[in-house]
C-alpha cells in the first residue's frame, strides 16, 4: 500500500477523522461548501507541506487534492475558517488527544509514566501593514524611525519525555495579558476537557515560577514546577544556602560533562508562603573556544528547577529529567513546526481564521508524527532517524495516488 494510503487508513481507522469532524461548527447560513472539506483541505496542506492557500487552491481544482476534498477557492477557505468555531476545533483536538491516551500511544514515556506538559509561548505572526483586530501591538525603531509592528503570540502545551513532541493545545494570548495568565486559561480547558488523571505534571520557564502558577495548578490537581532564576531571588538565595550544607545527591562525569545534582527538599518560598523541593545541577560543559580554535575549555553552567512538594514521591533523577526536557519545546517541536511546517507564513490573517488555522497546524503534526513513529517506525527493525523524508514521499505519493484510500469528508 502507498505512503498516502497507509496515512489515510491510519488516520481513518486509529483516529477516527471521519466521526471526528461530524461535530465542527459553523457559524455560515446554508454554506455552499462543507466545512468538513474546507478543515481536511487545510489539514491535508499542512500534511503534505502545501505551504499558502492558494497552492492549496490549485491542488484542490487539478491535483492531489482533487478528488480528497474537492475544488475550494482560496476565499472560500479563508472565509470558512473564519466562520469555523474555534472551541469546535479545540474539541477535535482534545477528541485526538483522549484517544491517544486511551490507545496506549502515551505509556513508556522517561518519566516513570507520568505525563508530563510543557508550557511555552511563540510568536506566530508579525507586520507593519496588518491588523485583525486581535493584534497586539508594539513599537519598532526601524531606520524609517518609530514604527507600530502588529503581532500575534499563543502558548502552546506540549507533552515531553516521548520520542516526539505532542502538542495537545493551543491558546492565543489577548491584548495586554502576560503568558502565564493565558497558559493558565489553556491548562483549565485542557483538564475540563480532557479530565484531572490525563495530564500529572506541568513545568515551564522562568515566568511561570510564580505563587500563581503554583496555587491554580494545584486546584486543578496537577503537579506545577518552573524552571529557577533572579526573578525569585529570594527562593534562589535559600535554596543556595541549603545547597551549601548538603552533598550532592547525584554525580555524573563523562569525557564531556561533569554534573553534581543536589535535592533540596523543604525549601522554603517565602513570597510563595510555602516549602518547594528545589533541584540544583552545578556542571561544567566541554566546548569549543570560539577565541582558539581547534581547542576547547571547560565552561561553568547551571540548572535549576522548582517544583511543588506534591513530587516528593518521585526519585531526584526523574525529577530532574522533567526539568531539562522543559526545553524540548522550543529547542525541537517550534524550531521544527516553523521549519518544515511553514508555521509562520504570513496568511488568513483573519481574527477566527488564523487562529484555527495554526490549530489546525498542530493537529496535523501531532497526526502525523502518531503515523511516523507508533506506526511506520514502530515495524521497522532499522529506525528512520528523521521524518522529512518521509514527509517528502508522502506528497510525491499523493501524486501518484490521486483517489483517497477513503472519503474521509463523507
Amino acid at each position: 500500500m502507498s505512503n498516502i494510503y497507509t496515512f489515510e487508513k491510519y488516520l481513518s481507522k486509529v483516529f477516527k477523522i471521519s466521526k471526528a469532524i461530524m461535530n465542527l461548527k459553523d457559524l455560515r447560513k446554508d454554506p455552499v461548501i462543507d466545512i468538513r472539506k474546507i478543515f481536511m483541505g487545510s489539514l491535508y496542506g499542512s500534511a503534505l507541506r502545501i505551504k499558502a492557500i492558494s497552492t492549496i487552491e490549485s491542488e484542490t481544482k487539478e491535483g492531489v487534492l482533487k478528488k480528497r476534498v474537492g475544488k475550494i477557492s482560496d476565499d472560500s477557505i479563508g472565509y470558512g475558517l473564519d466562520n469555523l468555531t474555534i472551541r469546535s476545533v479545540d474539541k477535535l483536538w482534545n477528541f485526538f488527544s483522549r484517544i491517544s491516551k486511551r490507545n496506549g500511544m502515551l505509556r513508556d514515556n522517561i518519566f516513570d509514566d507520568y505525563v508530563v506538559g510543557v508550557f511555552d509561548g511563540i510568536e506566530t505572526y508579525n507586520s507593519y501593514n496588518s491588523d485583525c483586530g486581535r493584534c497586539s501591538t508594539r513599537v519598532i525603531n526601524t531606520n524609517n524611525g518609530h514604527r507600530v509592528q502588529y503581532y500575534h503570540r499563543a502558548v502552546v502545551l506540549t507533552l515531553a519525555g516521548f520520542d516526539f513532541q505532542i502538542p495537545i493545545g493551543l491558546e492565543m494570548m489577548k491584548k495586554g495579558e502576560d503568558e502565564v495568565s493565558c497558559a493558565l486559561r489553556l491548562l483549565r480547558r485542557i483538564v475540563k476537557e480532557l479530565g484531572v488523571r490525563f495530564l500529572d505534571i506541568v513545568i515551564g520557564d522562568a515566568l511561570y515560577c510564580t505563587p500563581r502558577f503554583f496555587d491554580e495548578c494545584e486546584k486543578l490537581k496537577v503537579i506545577p514546577g518552573a524552571v529557577l532564576k533572579k526573578s525569585q531571588e529570594n527562593l534562589l538565595e535559600t535554596a543556595r544556602a541549603m545547597k551549601k550544607i548538603k552533598e550532592p545527591k547525584i554525580k555524573i562525569n563523562t569525557d564531556r560533562e561533569k554534573t553534581k545534582l543536589w535535592d533540596l527538599d523543604n525549601v522554603l518560598w517565602y513570597t510563595g508562603d510555602r516549602e518547594v523541593r528545589v533541584l540544583w545541577a552545578d556542571r561544567k560543559i566541554l566546548e569549543k573556544d570560539e577565541n582558539n580554535q581547534g581547542n576547547s575549555i571547560w565552561r561553568d553552567k547551571r540548572r535549576v528547577f522548582a517544583f511543588s512538594k506534591k513530587i516528593d514521591h518521585l526519585r531526584a533523577k526523574t525529577v530532574y529529567s522533567i526539568g531539562i526536557h522543559r526545553w524540548d519545546i522550543d529547542a525541537k517541536m517550534f524550531m521544527d513546526i516553523v521549519k518544515h511546517w511553514n508555521l509562520k507564513h504570513k496568511t488568513l490573517h483573519f481574527e477566527r481564521a488564523y487562529e484555527n488555522l495554526l490549530s489546525i497546524k498542530f493537529i496535523s503534526y501531532m497526526l502525523f508524527m502518531f503515523f511516523f513513529h507508533r506506526h511506520i517506525n514502530s515495524r521497522r527493525k532499522n529506525k528512520i532517524t528523521g521524518y522529512i523524508n518521509m514527509a517528502r514521499a508522502l506528497y510525491r505519493s499523493a501524486c501518484i495516488n490521486l483517489k483517497p484510500e477513503f472519503i474521509l469528508t463523507d
